[in-house]
C-alpha cells in the first residue's frame, strides 16, 4: 500500500560541486525506500536488478544492464528483491550548475544532448556489451578524479559528456528499432525547446498561444511541428504535463484538492477537477482514494 505525506519528498545529497558518484551496492536510505522526488539529475545504471523501479506511475521489471535517466522532479521508487541478489551498479548524481559553475562555460553541448530534456521518457535505456565496457572505463575514471585530492571539475565534466554521449546513442538506437523509424521526434531541436518551454511555464501558460510566441509562430504552425515530431498538439502536451502533476500531488501528498488546483495555474476547483475527470474519467479525489485502497 502507497503511504502519503505531506509533500512528495525531495532527495538531496550533501555533496561537494554538485556532483556524486556512489556504488548501488546494499545503499538505501530512509527516503530511497518510498516514493521520493530528486532535485538534480540521477543516473541510475544497473549492471545487476531484481524487482520493480517505478517512474512516474509507469512501473519497469528490472532488467540487468539498463540505465534509468530521471530528469529533477520526477517521483521514482526502486523497489527490490532481495531475495535475488539485489541491485547493483552505479548511481551518477548531477545538477545542470555543474556544467557551467563559470560564466564563460558554454552551454550548447548540455542543452544538444536530448537524454536531458526528453522529461516524459522514463523507460530504462537497454546496454549494449561495447556501451557497458565504456561506462565501466567512465565509471572508473570519474571515481578516481573525484577521489583525488586536486579533482578537476572540467575532467569529471568530460568523463560525465562522453557518458551521456553514450547512453544518448544508446537511447536512440533502441527508439528507431521500437519505433522502425529513422527519423527521431526529439531531433528537432524546436520540439527540444517547445518541451524545456512547457516544463517552465505549465503551471502559468495554459494557452498554446503564449508558446507560439515565444517562437514567432503562429499557433497553428506550431502544432503542425509538435503534430509531426510527437503525435500531439501543443495543447494536448501541456494538458499531459499538467496531468501528470496532478496525480504526482494527488498520489504521494496530503496536499488538498484546492491546492493543487491553484499551484497548476487553475482558478476554479470545480473547473480543475471537471478537467481531471475528462482526463481520467474519475474526480481527484475519487483518483486519491483509489491510489490508497
Amino acid at each position: 500500500m502507497l503511504r502519503k505525506s505531506e509533500d512528495i519528498p525531495f532527495q538531496h545529497f550533501p555533496f561537494t560541486g554538485q556532483i556524486s558518484l556512489f556504488k548501488l551496492d546494499g545503499f538505501k536510505t530512509d527516503i530511497t525506500r518510498k516514493p521520493h522526488r530528486h532535485a538534480f539529475y540521477h543516473l541510475l545504471w544497473f549492471t545487476q536488478a531484481r524487482g520493480k523501479h517505478m517512474v512516474d506511475f509507469k512501473e519497469y521489471d528490472q532488467q540487468d544492464n539498463t540505465l534509468f535517466v530521471l530528469h529533477p522532479g520526477q517521483v521514482h521508487h526502486v523497489m527490490e528483491d532481495h531475495g535475488m541478489g539485489g541491485n547493483k551498479g552505479w548511481a551518477i548524481s548531477f545538477t545542470e550548475k555543474f556544467y557551467f559553475a563559470r560564466a564563460e562555460d558554454d552551454q550548447s553541448h548540455f542543452q544538444g544532448l536530448n537524454i536531458l530534456h526528453d522529461f516524459h521518457h522514463t523507460a530504462p535505456i537497454r546496454l549494449s556489451d561495447h556501451a557497458t565496457n565504456s561506462f565501466h572505463g567512465l565509471v572508473q575514471l570519474m571515481e578516481q578524479e573525484l577521489q583525488c585530492c586536486q579533482c578537476k571539475r572540467n575532467v569529471v565534466k568530460q568523463y560525465l559528456t562522453a557518458f551521456l554521449t553514450i547512453a544518448e546513442r544508446e537511447r536512440k538506437k533502441q527508439m528507431m528499432i521500437e519505433a522502425e523509424c529513422a527519423e527521431m521526434a526529439m531531433n528537432d531541436h524546436r520540439t527540444i525547446l517547445l518541451r524545456q518551454l512547457l516544463e517552465k511555464h505549465f503551471r502559468q501558460e495554459h494557452q498554446a498561444g503564449f508558446y507560439a510566441s515565444e517562437f514567432a509562430l503562429t499557433p497553428k504552425r506550431l502544432n503542425e511541428i509538435s503534430r509531426v515530431n510527437t503525435g500531439k498538439t501543443v495543447t494536448e502536451l501541456l494538458h499531459e504535463r499538467l496531468m501528470l502533476e496532478a496525480k504526482r500531488n494527488l498520489a504521494f501528498s496530503n496536499v488538498s484538492v484546492k491546492e493543487i488546483c491553484y499551484d497548476l495555474g487553475f482558478e476554479d476547483p470545480a473547473y480543475f477537477s471537471r478537467f481531471f475527470k475528462h482526463h481520467t474519467g474519475v474526480t481527484p479525489q475519487d483518483f486519491r482514494e483509489k491510489m490508497f485502497k
